[in-house]
């Protein structure tokens, strides 16, 4: 698994495929359930860089699955948030809104202010880049406050998305 993540870096997809196929293969014959969930979840991100992403759905749904009959809820957000870049790179915005909100619950549950943060952000910018700006900037401000108390990395650009998204200001490059 983490051999497969060097050559996906490196955008070798087709030798990071090769390990994890190799991971996947290995953690279903031991009973891994964890690591199963982790190596499809990481699969379906190979697939979504080549753009194949009803592949990465499917290994999204299977990781998912999984995950939940496991009771991993940090892999279920991980797993969820994913789902929902994707249902938003197919312009499948309310299942993108119905996914981010979905991790968001389950990162809120586990008080994982890194989670909570990520999952504010990007539900916080699809509804605002929606027009739904009442919703959407709340959450935008709810994340930069947690930002600044917990020193999380981005926090600033989080403040470029209020004032953009608020009229006060501008952030480059904003669209669903």
């Amino acid at each position: 698994n983490n051999i497969s993540q060097i050559y996906d870096a490196k955008g070798d997809y087709e030798t990071a495929l090769k390990y994890l196929q190799q991971s996947l293969k290995i953690t279903q014959q031991i009973g891994d359930k964890s690591g199963e969930g982790t190596t499809l979840n990481n699969l379906s991100q190979i697939y979504d860089a080549k753009g194949d992403y009803e592949t990465a759905l499917k290994y999204l749904q299977q990781s998912l699955k999984i995950r939940q009959q496991i009771g991993d809820k940090r892999g279920m957000i991980a797993t969820l948030h994913n789902m929902a870049h994707i249902a938003k790179q197919n312009e499948d915005f309310q299942q993108a809104i119905d996914s981010f909100s979905q991790a968001l619950q389950l990162a809120q549950e586990t008080q994982r202010p890194y989670d909570i943060f990520d999952e504010l952000r990007d539900l916080g910018i699809l509804l605002c880049q929606l027009g739904n700006k009442e919703q959407g900037l709340p959450l935008l401000q709810q994340a930069h406050r947690l930002g600044q108390q917990v020193s999380i990395p981005g926090t600033e650009d989080i403040a470029q998305y209020i004032a953009h998204f608020s009229g006060s200001g501008t952030a480059q490059n904003i669209k669903p």
